[in-house]
């Protein structure tokens, strides 16, 4: 997700390196995902606290990071050759994500997501790179307090990627254009009030010696692939561990079984009875999905109520 052009002699490693680490830090919270999808970790662990604030500490880097490509990239006159073909590619990364989320996740499809956001905002930003850099960094400051003014009038589908609507749409990847832009704004008067002292800073000569700063480095510079790939490559695996560690299940499947009947016999069932009831909870908890967040003890309210209603449907032998 950097920006193509170059008008140094070659480019910083260090913003390629932090560009890698932000990307390993979205993968990880993308892993978290996973996990929730099966059963691995409780449904509601992404969604805590601290999981959303290192999600949104990852996408404003993200973001920050584009801006600051930009004022690299296209340091003393913009390469609009350059320009338009990163701007293509993000945009066509943007609407690939878009159709892959509208068919497997019809009901919580990505239409405005960071792709979405960095491409809108590195649009927004071409005439600042020529403008004075207070300029862009007052932008980001009235960007950032925009949402202030929220009302229900920007809620429509058509109004509602701006960020200024009262209701958040279930979507899997919300990134409105206010305040997020902010961040590739904040970046790209950063970078071009810095533009001059850049090149003597310390960390603009460092280069990567060990294989992880090596790697993080060029996570960063192929930043947009890799976004690409690496969801499907995470979800794959673990579909494949998942599969693999059936015998795992139906272990936990007969201890759950084992416990039931001990517990109903000890509740006063008749051991005839109990047995086949026991059979029923464990079979409605695999159609229902639940078997792994109940070995888990993980179970949300809405699933707690569901696993309820199949004990009481097996209890009366329905």
């Amino acid at each position: 997700m950097d920006h193509g052009g170059n008008a140094f002699s070659s480019r910083i490693a260090a913003i390629d390196a932090a560009r890698g680490a932000a990307l390993l830090g979205m993968a990880f919270y993308h892993l978290s995902w996973d996990f929730a999808h099966f059963h691995w970790v409780p449904a509601e662990f992404p969604t805590i606290p601290p999981m959303r604030i290192f999600s949104h500490g990852v996408a404003g880097a993200f973001l920050m990071l584009a801006g600051i490509s930009l004022a690299l990239a296209h340091h003393g006159a913009i390469a609009w050759p350059a320009f338009w073909r990163r701007l293509a590619m993000v945009g066509g990364a943007a609407a690939l994500v878009s159709s892959a989320t509208y068919f497997f996740a019809p009901q919580e499809p990505i239409f405005f997501g960071i792709l979405h956001c960095i491409a809108v905002s590195s649009l927004l930003a071409a005439p600042l790179l020529r403008a004075p850099a207070g300029i862009a960094l007052a932008l980001s400051a009235f960007v950032f307090a925009a949402p202030l003014l929220a009302a229900s009038a920007f809620n429509p589908p058509a109004l509602v990627w701006l960020g200024l609507g009262t209701i958040a749409p279930r979507t899997l990847d919300w990134r409105p254009l206010l305040p997020w832009s902010g961040f590739v704004f904040l970046g790209l008067g950063l970078a071009r009030l810095n533009l001059p002292r850049l090149r003597a800073w310390p960390i603009s000569l460092w280069r990567p010696a060990a294989w992880p700063g090596r790697a993080l480095a060029f996570a960063g510079r192929h930043s947009l692939a890799i976004y690409l790939i690496h969801q499907p490559i995470l979800f794959g695996v673990l579909f494949a561990t998942t599969a693999l560690t059936g015998a795992g299940a139906a272990q936990e499947a007969a201890e759950f079984t084992k416990v039931c009947q001990r517990e109903c016999v000890a509740g006063g069932g008749e051991p005839q009875a109990c047995a086949p009831a026991c059979q029923c909870v464990v079979q409605g908890l695999q159609k229902a999905g639940l078997s792994r967040a109940v070995a888990l003890d993980a179970l949300d309210d809405a699933q707690r109520e569901q696993y309820s209603g199949i004990v009481r449907s097996c209890s009366r032998g329905e």
